[in-house]
C-alpha cells in the first residue's frame, strides 16, 4: 500500500512539473509575438515620420523654387523695360544729334579763314569749360586761346582756304599710340590709362597729371585728331614758379610716321629746347620749316633726348601740335556713354573733388 501510494504521488509530482513547462514555454512564445509586434510598429513610426519630415523639406524647397522663377522673371521684364527706355534715350540723342547737323547746315555759309578760326575756338570753349577751373572766366580763356592756336606765320601756307588747328588736342579725337611710345607709369597694367593728359589742351596743366616714363630717352608717339601739314610743335610744364623742375623736357626732336606702323621716319624739327626764360613763358614753340611733302602727317613721335636735372624720369605735361588742314576742326562726337561719363565726372570735379582726384 505504502508503494501504491507513493507512485502515484511521483505521477502527480511530474504531471505538474510538466504542466508548469508547458505554460513557461508559452508565456515565452507570447512575449516574444509581442516583442516582434512592437519591433515593427517601432520602424513603421519612423518610417512614417522621415517621410512626413521629406514632405517638408519638399514642399519649402517647391515654394523657394516658385519664389526664384518669379523674381526672375520680374527681373528679365524690369531689363526688357530698361533696354526700351536705353533705346529710347538712344533714339531721342540722334534726333537730336541730327537736328543740331541740319541746323548747322542750314546756318553754314561760304567759310574763310577768319569764320573757320572762329567755329573752332567757340567748339572748343564749350568742351574745355568743363575741364578748367570755372572760377576762369569765359573772355579770359578766349584771349587766352587764340594766343596758343596761332604760330608762326613765317611757316604758314599762302593758301587762303586752310585752316589752323592745334592736331594733339584730346578733345578733337588725339590719342596717345602707347603701343609705339616707351613704357609709361601713366599706362598700369591694371587700372585706367592715364597717357592721355599730355594732349588736354588747358592754360595750366596740373603738376600731378603729365606722361612719365623712366627710359632713357623716352618717346612718345601721338595719332592726330587730323590729317596736317604741320607748322610748328610746343611744349608747356605744369605751373611753376619759373624754375623748370627736375624731369622736365629741355631737348627733343619731333619726327613724322610715315606709315602706321612707324617704321619710316622723318625728321620734322631737331634740337627743339624747353628752358626757363626772363618772363617766365609757358608754352614754347619749335617751328617745323615749310615742306610741300608733308601735305598729310597723321600721326608724329617726340624723341625726349635730355630733360632739366639729367634725372632717370621724363614728365611730360601738355604737348601740342599745330598744323594746317582744309576741313573745319570739330569736336569728337561723343557716343551717349560718354557723354554720360563726362557729366558724371563733371559733376564729380565741382561737388566731389576727392573722389575726382582719387580718379584721376
Amino acid at each position: 500500500m505504502d508503494k501504491t501510494s507513493f507512485g502515484r504521488d511521483s505521477e502527480s509530482a511530474y504531471g505538474s512539473e510538466v504542466s508548469s513547462n508547458v505554460t513557461f514555454k508559452l508565456q515565452k512564445d507570447r512575449f516574444q509575438i509581442e516583442e516582434s509586434t512592437t519591433k515593427k510598429e517601432i520602424w513603421y513610426e519612423w518610417i512614417r515620420n522621415r517621410l512626413r519630415h521629406y514632405m517638408i523639406l519638399e514642399l519649402l524647397f517647391s515654394i523657394c523654387l516658385v519664389l526664384i522663377l518669379w523674381k526672375q522673371y520680374h527681373i528679365s521684364s524690369q531689363n526688357d523695360k530698361t533696354i526700351e527706355l536705353i533705346s529710347s534715350i538712344q533714339s531721342e540723342f540722334r534726333n537730336f544729334k541730327l537736328d543740331i547737323e541740319s541746323n548747322r547746315a542750314s546756318k553754314r555759309t561760304d567759310s574763310n579763314d577768319n569764320t573757320g578760326n572762329k567755329k573752332l575756338e567757340e567748339l572748343v570753349e564749350e568742351v574745355i569749360k568743363d575741364i578748367k577751373n570755372p572760377s576762369i572766366e569765359i573772355n579770359q580763356k578766349s584771349k587766352e586761346y587764340p594766343k596758343q592756336v596761332i604760330p608762326n606765320e613765317v611757316n604758314s601756307s599762302p593758301n587762303n582756304s586752310v585752316f589752323q588747328m592745334n592736331a594733339a588736342s584730346l578733345i578733337l579725337g588725339a590719342t596717345v599710340d602707347s603701343s609705339r611710345s616707351s613704357n609709361s607709369d601713366n599706362n598700369p597694367f591694371f587700372g585706367r590709362d592715364q597717357s592721355g593728359y599730355v594732349l588736354i589742351d588747358r592754360s595750366d596743366p596740373p603738376s600731378d597729371k603729365a606722361w612719365c616714363s623712366n627710359e632713357e630717352n623716352p618717346i612718345l608717339t601721338i595719332d592726330l585728331a587730323k590729317y596736317i601739314r604741320p607748322i610748328s610743335v610746343s611744349y608747356q610744364h605744369s605751373k611753376g614758379s619759373g624754375i623748370v623742375p627736375d624731369g622736365a623736357p629741355r631737348r627733343y626732336d619731333v619726327l613724322a610716321c610715315l606709315d602706321y606702323y612707324c617704321n619710316n621716319l622723318e625728321p620734322l624739327a631737331t634740337n627743339c629746347e624747353y628752358k626757363a626764360t626772363s618772363d617766365n613763358k609757358k608754352e614754347q614753340f619749335c617751328s617745323i620749316p615749310f615742306n610741300k611733302n608733308h601735305s598729310s602727317i597723321g600721326k608724329i613721335q617726340f624723341h625726349f633726348r635730355q630733360n632739366h636735372g639729367n634725372v632717370m624720369k621724363t614728365c611730360a605735361h601738355s604737348i601740342r601740335v599745330y598744323g594746317e588742314t582744309k576741313e573745319v576742326p570739330k569736336v569728337k562726337e561723343r557716343t551717349l556713354k560718354q557723354a554720360e561719363t563726362c557729366s558724371e565726372l563733371t559733376y564729380d570735379y565741382h561737388h566731389k573733388s576727392w573722389t575726382y582726384n582719387m580718379v584721376f
